[in-house]
């Protein structure tokens, strides 16, 4: 097997070095691209590399001690299933435990990418039959039309709506004549079908037009110095960058969009890059990600050459995790995190899980806070940090402004060209909302809707678009309804203007899905091919504990029931003697409607757990759910909500083996004792706790590291502009900028490791029926002896005789234990006995 990969390396090379159609591929636009990689096995049996420098590749006889990656696999087969795999699946490599890694993963998608250049063919082919064989299994899954039946049967449960004609009326619903809305449905609203159709039915184009844009003027102007040699103020820098990327932008009307903006270039749905996030997480893909199984992207020829030549080059070393990697020379808690097992850290990609303070703009414009911003100036030129913080705010809010100019104009131009006298006049109307909003307050629903909309494009062009949420927006927008529906004017005309607001609601609805995340193949298995969670929260409590529910709220879940879209995802908030029955229904029906949505919370239990943090009550009642339903100070909290997803069964299987991963075969945690050693369940708890604590402790620590490179890479000025307390305080959000402050977790396999643990004391310490050694040696063969336990267990329970009802009980227990532990055991994440652990808990 040694022989056999020095051989391809040595075969990959001479086409590299002798071809000049791959030959320019070991070359960018600073000069030539430069790594070693190395390949070894487990049992030693390969040790080789492959070396790209000065543009040629060469076989190494011995990984060296200076690689920059070195891919470590469990044996000769694993290697070679790497070696035959396909690019987009040898990063679940690393999932399934059979490769795991030591340094730059950049390398390795580099290296993927030089890969697929050679069997690109035979990487499409492979990756077409995969897609043939997953129809298939889908088919012989869901026995052939049952998803259509499925589909269906969900669409019947439109068919009689409720009304609410008759029931109490909530305080804050002054205008709808019947609240539920029950008289419209999609098919009232071309537009959103045509473009509901098309959400669903357009494949996704990866949009390069931001990293574009972004390298240009890096380039121009310097990122750890500016063009003169100075150092750069890191606000600063990102502000003037961030000004010119929304000068330049281009100006997309989408079709039949009654909203001007667009997050991409891609007039359908665009797929938004971050090489300054996380590096070039794409590259090994770029030959292949239009043909991958999970959630494929368009992306031309001349894209991905730009791309490899230009754009993931310059950011190889200017990401958050090259950074940490760098500064903190490659820590533990990094390399714990790279195996995908034990924890994973989201700063690495973004610190967007939050609520943008949007009364402020909505209400006083740019311009107004501009001019606060001024005010702040005057008084801080001899504070240089906070001086650099307010002015990249300030020029932040300029470039959102000219690229609602920009919009204006291409509303206009738009408008000259139709003959569709209807469609002349949405985008002369369109152009209008753009030349006065974000710059001055808004004045009706239509400029207050642009107004959030363009607001949102800037904010996904400064930070990745992972959990930035909407907020409320049903109480931000009622005034602006209320404004408009207070106008002299007929019932039909008041008729004409809520139709109107359901179709600008939906539209904007449907401009929130023109991107999407660019997520790596990997990405499809950790996170299930998660968009971005751009959440929005509705109803509850207003900040002085009134009755939240209104018009707007009505709207918003109307339009949800209507496109029954994943993303944006709406939150329901619910008070109990305080919001009425009405909208509990309403809640109710959308929910069974949509089959999913909305998501509905507590009012009063979410308020007594935010109370446990000292905020200002009226603050706390004003909070939103952001990312996927956790709860945030809306415009005033930092939250961060989902900074670490911990797998708290990795710590249970540290417990059981010492401190050592048995899939991993990694000696990690503390040495805290072999399971024959404890005597009392509170013995091994408190190793289960020492596992734990190691590795919060571990993910801490990378938090807090990479917390650090968001302030020196990539600040967000913009963001920081609209969170209250950075203008007071002068400092940006990724440097404690706002009101409050806080990181939260999302703890994985809670439940599975409580239910586990009780299992275990149950069954070995408090009624010893089998031994800990015993019930360990089960896990470790994956429960191939089970019938060996099962018999003497039973044989032990007849015992007590089969008059006593505890042992009927237990030998019940006993039978589900064995049962379900045989027939539903997993390998979740590195935790590979719980599902089939848990029942003798019940």
């Amino acid at each position: 097997m040694n022989g056999l990969v020095y051989g391809l390396f040595t075969t990959m090379a001479l086409m590299f070095n002798y071809r000049p159609g791959l030959n320019r591929y070991l070359r960018h636009k600073d000069g030539f691209f430069a790594f070693t990689l190395g390949f070894k096995t487990e049992t030693g049996s390969v040790d080789r590399a492959i070396r790209v420098a000065g543009g040629r590749m060469k076989a190494l006889a011995k990984t060296p001690p200076e690689a920059d990656l070195v891919l470590y696999f469990k044996d000769n087969r694993t290697l070679l299933e790497m070696l035959t795999t396909t690019p987009n699946e040898i990063l679940t490599l690393i999932l399934h435990n059979k490769m795991t890694l030591s340094g730059n993963l950049v390398s390795l998608q580099l290296f993927n990418y030089y890969v697929s250049l050679l069997a690109g063919p035979v990487h499409r082919l492979m990756l077409r039959r995969q897609q043939k064989q997953d129809r298939a299994e889908r088919r012989r899954i869901y026995g052939g039309c049952k998803i259509d039946e499925k589909k269906e049967r969900i669409s019947s449960r439109r068919q009689e709506p409720l009304r609410a004609d008759s029931a109490p009326a909530d305080a804050g619903v002054c205008f709808l004549p019947e609240p539920y809305l029950s008289g419209y449905g999609l098919s009232d609203f071309p537009r959103l079908e045509r473009m509901l159709e098309r959400h669903f039915t357009e494949k996704p184009r990866v949009c390069i037009e931001r990293p574009r844009l972004l390298t240009r003027w890096f380039r121009e102007n310097g990122f750890e110095t500016a063009a003169d040699g100075r150092a750069w103020a890191p606000e600063l820098r990102q502000a003037r960058a961030f000004k010119y990327l929304m000068s330049e932008k281009q100006a997309v009307i989408a079709e039949d969009a009654l909203l001007a903006g667009s997050t991409t270039a891609v007039r359908s749905t665009g797929v938004v890059l971050y090489p300054d996030a996380h590096g070039g997480l794409l590259w090994g893909e770029l030959a292949s990600v239009e043909d991958r199984p999970l959630n494929p992207y368009r992306i031309s020829a001349e894209d991905a050459r730009e791309l490899h030549h230009d754009i993931f080059p310059y950011w190889v070393d200017r990401n958050f995790n090259a950074y940490v990697r760098k500064k903190y020379d490659y820590p533990l808690s990094m390399k714990i995190e790279e195996r995908w097992v034990y924890y994973f850290v989201w700063k690495s990609i973004a610190v967007s899980h939050t609520i943008p303070d949007y009364p402020a703009i909505l209400n006083r414009g740019a311009d107004g806070l501009i001019r606060d911003i001024e005010d702040r100036l005057a008084e801080s030129t001899d504070d240089e940090e906070r001086f650099n913080a307010l002015t990249a705010m300030k020029l932040c809010l300029e470039g959102l402004t000219v690229y609602a100019g920009h919009c204006a104009d291409e509303a206009d131009r738009q408008a000259q060209q139709t003959d569709d006298p209807a469609r002349r006049k949405e985008l002369r109307r369109m152009a209008e909302a753009c030349r006065r909003v974000p710059r001055h307050p808004a004045r009706n629903l239509q400029e207050a809707i642009q107004c959030v909309w363009l607001v949102w494009v800037g904010l996904h062009m400064e930070n990745t678009n992972t959990g930035l949420s909407l907020g409320r927006l049903d109480q931000w927008l009622q005034p602006f309804f209320r404004a408009d529906m207070e106008q002299p004017g007929t019932e039909e005309e008041r008729k004409a203007y809520i139709r109107q607001a359901l179709e600008l609601v939906g539209d904007l609805m449907m401009r929130a899905t023109d991107h999407l995340p660019l997520v790596p193949d990997i990405g499809n298995y950790l996170f299930g091919g998660s968009s971005s969670d751009q959440a929005i929260t509705l109803g509850g409590l207003t900040p002085d504990g009134a009755d939240g529910v209104n018009d707007m709220t009505y709207i918003f879940l109307k339009v949800t029931e209507m496109l029954a879209i994943r993303d944006p995802n709406m939150n329901a908030r619910f008070c109990p003697d305080v919001n009425s029955d009405t909208y509990l229904t309403r809640l109710c029906e959308v929910n069974y409607v949509t089959a999913a949505t909305p998501s509905m919370h507590n009012d009063r239990a979410v308020l007594a757990a935010l109370s446990q943090n000292g905020y200002a009550p009226e603050h706390a009642r004003d909070w939103s759910a952001t990312g996927c339903v956790e709860p945030t100070l809306s415009g005033r909290h930092m939250g961060h909500t989902g900074s670490i997803l911990m797998n708290m069964v990795s710590a249970l299987e540290l417990a059981l083996n010492n401190g050592r991963h048995p899939h991993l075969d990694q000696q990690l945690g503390p040495v805290t004792g072999a399971v024959a050693d404890f005597a009392r369940f509170e013995d091994f708890f408190e190793a289960y706790q020492a596992q734990q604590r190691f590795l919060i402790d571990q993910a801490v620590s990378l938090n807090n590291m990479l917390a650090e490179a968001h302030a020196f890479i990539r600040p967000t000025p913009l963001l920081s502009a609209l969170m209250d307390g950075c203008l007071e305080n002068g400092r940006d959000v990724t440097r404690g900028g706002a009101r409050y402050n806080t990181s939260g977790t999302s703890n994985i396999g809670l439940t599975d490791v409580v239910d586990s643990l009780l299992v275990i004391k149950k069954m070995v310490f408090d009624d010893k029926v089998v031994r800990f050694d015993e019930l360990k040696q089960a896990i470790d063969t994956d429960f191939s002896a089970v019938r060996d336990l099962h018999h003497r267990i039973r044989r032990q329970v007849s015992m007590f005789g089969s008059g006593n009802p505890e042992a009927v009980d237990m030998a019940r227990k006993v039978t589900a234990f064995v049962h379900d532990a045989y027939h539903h055991r997993t390998n979740f994440r590195g935790g590979h006995y719980t599902a089939g652990f848990w029942s003798m808990s019940q």
